[in-house]
């Protein structure tokens, strides 16, 4: 495990080299980017505003990238991810109906073991019982 003394180390060496000039200069350019925000003069000329307007333009390009990735990427993802969810029912219905039918199929003693009956209709029955795949042969 690194000791403290190399991570404050780590640390500094970062630190200095974000204050240095390069990076400075490319951060300033980065953030400076104003294409239609108003030119500031006078007294509304300083620091609070000239950032204020840069996080403006960032949050407007960057609002407008997530509304292009919703309308084009999510979008079509989403079409396309229902075809397949429609078309792998399809598939397994078709392969249902090979089957045999739900009274000749075997009964396995895992399966409905009840203990005693359920409060609800005849007792048999699940909430999600479905009569089209569920069947339970009577002793």
């Amino acid at each position: 495990m690194p000791s403290q003394r190399s991570l404050l180390g780590v640390s500094q060496r970062c630190a200095r080299q974000l204050r240095s000039p390069v990076m400075r200069s490319s951060l300033q350019r980065r953030l400076a980017s104003s294409h239609n925000l108003p030119k500031l003069e006078g007294a509304e000329d300083n620091a609070f505003n000239r950032e204020r307007q840069a996080i403006k333009a960032h949050a407007a390009a960057t609002s407008d990238l997530w509304r292009k990735l919703s309308i084009y990427v999510v979008i079509p993802a989403i079409v396309i991810a229902s075809i397949n969810a429609y078309n792998l029912w399809n598939e397994h219905w078709e392969h249902w109906a090979h089957e045999p039918p739900l009274e000749e199929r075997p009964e396995y003693p895992y399966m409905n073991v009840r203990t005693k009956n359920f409060f609800w209709g005849d007792g048999d029955k699940t909430l999600f019982w479905n009569d089209k795949v569920n069947y339970h042969h009577k002793d």
